[in-house]
């Protein structure tokens, strides 16, 4: 399962399940979320843009969950590249979508594309990264994606505190856009760029791989499955991904034929 934290490479053991719920609650999260924008951009409404901008900030720390999640599960995956390569696919399939159902702001690069790539990179190199100690590579990983967390506002460093503006070269078109190099204007439904994120998902396979090796002596609530609807939907979080939206799309026009049909 390509966003599940563990692959079946390790079904015969103790399974962490707190990964899987933890996946679980950033799904549905997720899943509320794009139902407002739906009602607040497809089917306009005014409580549907209320709620949506509402959430703009809590759906930035739900979006670095689930990609942090993704590099976990690279460190307990038989074959990254493979992930890797399904998920590009999968991405690609999203922006020819998207593009049809929002003209001009199709997802030119979201959260699948980045993880995809990610994982495609990480499993290249895979052998050679974890050759390298996972503590100081952690801390590597949040500098560097602290450094570079505003780089699509044309800057790196701490806002307020010291900042280094890009070179202008770099934000005269969009070509560069995956890395999060973008002119004024690029629009894109999701925008996930390599810049930072790619380094959140960089430390989240090497706390993976700290997990891996001591995944037998956890504390006992991360093998506990109190929910397990929870934990299923963090084991099949990809296919739910994929479903989910047309499904929500469904319900709300229906729901807005519905109303105007009664009035």
């Amino acid at each position: 399962m390509e966003l599940s934290a563990e692959s079946n490479s390790i079904s015969e053991r103790r399974r962490i399940v707190f990964i899987d719920n933890f996946r679980g609650l950033a799904l549905i999260y997720m899943t509320i979320y794009h139902f407002l924008f739906d009602m607040a951009f497809v089917v306009p409404t005014e409580w549907g843009k209320a709620a949506y901008y509402a959430n703009d900030n809590f759906i930035v720390f739900d979006t670095a969950s689930f990609i942090l999640l993704a590099g976990v599960s690279s460190a307990f995956s038989r074959s990254n590249l493979k992930r890797g390569g399904r998920l590009l696919a999968i991405s690609v399939v999203f922006t020819l979508v998207t593009a049809f159902v929002f003209p001009g702001e199709a997802i030119y690069f979201g959260i699948l594309h980045l993880m995809g790539l990610s994982m495609v990179f990480y499993g290249a190199f895979e052998d050679f990264f974890k050759k390298l100690p996972a503590i100081p590579m952690i801390a590597l990983c949040v500098v560097i994606f602290t450094l570079t967390y505003e780089i699509s506002k044309g800057f790196v460093g701490i806002k307020g505190l010291f900042e280094w503006e890009l070179p202008a070269e770099l934000l005269q078109n969009n070509l560069l856009y995956p890395f999060g190099f973008i002119k004024a204007g690029f629009a894109s439904v999701d925008y996930v760029p390599l810049l930072p994120w790619f380094f959140l998902y960089f430390g989240g396979a090497y706390i993976g791989g700290l997990i891996v090796k001591h995944r037998d002596r956890l504390p006992s609530f991360c093998y506990a499955n109190p929910l397990p609807w929870l934990s299923f939907i963090g084991r099949h979080t990809l296919i739910i991904y994929i479903l989910h939206q047309p499904i929500i799309l469904a319900l709300v026009y229906a729901v807005d034929f519905l109303m105007k049909t009664g009035r």
